[in-house]
């Protein structure tokens, strides 16, 4: 059941919902009646639901299970304990999460493209891959690509391709790679500006790790372009994304007329490998980034933060899980690491960091993981100190340079 008062937005939050619903009119409200009886198995309610609220399964999901929180203001949709049952369990029921069945899904369509293979299936991309695997393999199994033993390059590379790229939301940056990949000859890093080599560093740390396995660049570089299968599903993938993105990223102000060579953007989404090797801090000398919560950047005097807001008790220890919040869409709660003193060289460049020259960067996700998928960070960009609390941790309140964006409110938690 759903109640709206009659005001604009919920005459239109309404006409979204589609058919099947009954409208009574009242003085104060519209009331909306959907009556959810045993849908045929081929029914799709995440579909229905999805078109009204927006977001991906899991979202949808967590949406239900928690009473809808985010919905537009003066409207509540009230789902009774069978309903939402109901729902849930064709949520779980309505897509293919074996690869048998979605192979047979796929031959039942015929030979098409990633887009129309999802727009056939109604799965979200990241269903797809935690199926699938990769999209070209997929296909080699199928008949479509040209039969061929598959190899170790090819399924680490697949493995890199569903687990790290798919949250790629830079415009600039999608259209750069699609262009690049399509090159008949891999690029030498020798002939590289210090951007362009640290995006390609972004890409590879996603693709071969950023571990033990870490690959020299050049190396790297010239493995992915012997697997071709491969990178004609990059090209693919990243057109897509390219065509899904549905927010707006920005350049870092930096403040000053030669900013330094970092290809981040502010409300990306970037993994933390991907921060450390767009400041240049992941090459061969250090292959692995390490998994600190904060960092400082010598370089261009930028403390950077990565904050969980979600800390699970398995992952973070008591001394680790700080109380990090959203206060509103322009101030941010902070805890220091839990030995920073005030009168420390950290505390003091933290409190003073406008008059000394430095910034500090905020980089938050809701949580570490989300079916089974490690979430990125939403690069918040860069903050000033407002005031703090204490010590061992510090609790600080910093001021965002940039509001976070509405579209943003239910990933971070944030109440408004």
């Amino acid at each position: 059941m759903l109640f709206l008062r009659p005001t604009e937005s919920a005459i239109v939050f309404l006409q979204q919902l589609g058919r099947g619903l009954r409208l009574c009119r009242g003085k104060s409200c519209l009331t909306v009646l959907d009556f959810i009886g045993q849908a045929h198995r081929s029914f799709r309610f995440d579909l229905r639901y999805s078109a009204l609220l927006g977001g991906t399964r899991d979202q949808l999901e967590q949406q239900i299970k928690e009473g809808f929180p985010f919905l537009p203001a003066g409207c509540s949709l009230q789902l009774d304990r069978v309903s939402s049952e109901r729902v849930l369990a064709n949520l779980r029921e309505s897509l293919p999460t074996r690869r048998p069945q979605l192979l047979a899904e796929a031959r039942r369509l015929r030979r098409c493209s990633l887009a129309g293979l999802l727009e056939g299936l109604g799965m979200e991309l990241g269903e797809f891959y935690k199926v699938a695997g990769s999209w070209a393999l997929l296909q080699r199994e199928l008949g479509w690509l040209a039969a061929g033993a598959t190899t170790g390059d090819e399924e680490r590379l697949g493995r890199g391709i569903a687990s790290g790229l798919l949250h790629l939301d830079d415009p600039e940056r999608l259209r750069w790679l699609v262009d690049q990949l399509q090159r008949a000859i891999a690029p030498h890093p020798a002939g590289f500006e210090p951007e362009t080599e640290r995006s390609w560093r972004m890409l590879m740390a996603q693709l071969w790790g950023s571990g033990r396995q870490h690959l020299p660049l050049a190396e790297a570089l010239v493995r992915l372009w012997a697997a071709a299968d491969l990178r004609a599903e990059l090209v693919e993938l990243f057109a897509l994304l390219l065509e899904r993105t549905d927010h707006l990223v920005a350049p870092l102000d930096w403040g000053r007329a030669d900013p330094p060579p970092i290809p981040l953007k502010l409300h990306g989404r970037y993994s933390r490998a991907e921060v450390f090797a767009a400041f240049g801090l992941l090459k061969e000398a250090r292959p692995f980034p390490g998994r600190e919560g904060v960092f400082f950047d010598e370089a261009t005097q930028c403390d950077v933060f990565f904050i969980t807001l979600k800390k699970s008790e398995r992952l973070f220890s008591p001394t680790t899980r700080y109380n990090d919040v959203a206060i509103s869409p322009w101030e941010f709660h902070w805890e220091s690491q839990s030995l920073t003193r005030e009168a420390s060289a950290t505390g003091q460049r933290y409190i003073h960091h406008h008059e000394r020259g430095s910034r500090v960067m905020l980089f938050v996700r809701e949580e570490n993981k989300r079916g089974g998928v490690t979430l990125p960070f939403l690069g918040l960009g860069f903050a000033d100190y407002v005031s703090h609390e204490g010590e061992r941790p510090m609790a600080i309140r910093w001021r965002l340079q940039r509001a976070i964006p509405a579209a943003f409110v239910p990933e971070l938690a944030l109440a408004v």
